[in-house]
């Protein structure tokens, strides 16, 4: 019942235009996993039917802009008031061939941060084994078609790494690696990071240095918050997405209220 409350309070705030007033001088980054139909409830998975609803919802009520872009604007002290930032982390085999398309049909920019040491391979991470999930990852040809696209590519470490919990050129080896092997498969610069699990205490200030003084533009978490004017760069917040949310526009009313 609450959930549905809030769907509709979510639909009157943005369908009138109030949410532009609420987020004045603040943007949003936010963060999916997988988009697969057989996975429907899983808590980092969306159908694809879920996914199309929200790109047409941040289509429809915000302005979507790349993470370049949003780190441009705060570089040059531009207005972020609305702007939203799609982001998917991991390297799912459908990030390619589910969310890209319907992101190419909404014309939708989006960055896809990869953890190259799974990209090809069979592993299965833990939070898929407990749950018998038999992962399947993009190849190293879906990673290059994304940039085709037009799409942005991030560096989420070699193997998935908590980054609180390694430490010196262990950490420097995930961290670098991951961004040299992109930079090799890919031909481009890839100067954008999030860090693995994303919780506010799941990276330590010694490999936070490490991102900031090795030439990368910023570093995401996955907690919630919003992005303000005088954020910085390497301590952006991002809000994720989940079956938790009935609808968009319930997403849309906790983005507002929860994060204030």
């Amino acid at each position: 019942m609450r959930k549905w409350l809030k769907h509709c309070l979510g639909l009157l705030v943005f369908k009138s235009g109030l949410h532009r007033l609420l987020l004045r001088g603040k943007a949003v980054v936010s963060v999916f996993h997988r988009v697969d139909d057989s996975l429907e409830g899983n808590p980092i998975s969306c159908t694809t039917e879920e996914f199309h609803a929200f790109c047409r919802f941040f289509r429809r009520h915000m302005e979507v802009i790349s993470l370049g872009e949003l780190l441009d604007r705060l570089d040059r002290g531009d207005r972020i008031g609305s702007a939203l930032v799609i982001s998917f982390d991991d390297g799912y085999r459908d990030n390619r061939h589910a969310a890209a398309p319907i992101l190419k049909k909404e014309g939708l920019s989006a960055t896809f941060f990869v953890t190259t040491g799974l990209i090809g391979s069979a592993a299965i991470p833990w939070w898929d084994a407990e749950r018998n999930i038999d992962s399947r990852w993009m190849s190293w040809e879906d990673v290059r078609e994304l940039v085709a696209m037009g799409f942005e590519v991030g560096a989420h470490t070699v193997s998935h790494a908590d980054l609180s919990e390694v430490g010196g050129a262990e950490a420097r080896a995930e961290i670098l690696g991951s961004r040299d092997r992109l930079e090799k498969e890919l031909g481009v610069a890839v100067p954008l990071f999030s860090y693995p699990y994303g919780r506010e205490d799941q990276i330590s200030d010694e490999n936070r240095a490490v991102i900031r003084d090795e030439g990368f533009r910023c570093c995401l978490s996955a907690f919630g918050g919003f992005v303000e004017e005088d954020s910085d760069p390497f301590e952006l917040r991002r809000l994720p997405v989940s079956p938790w949310y009935m609808s968009p526009y319930h997403f849309g009313w906790e983005m507002l209220f929860r994060n204030k």
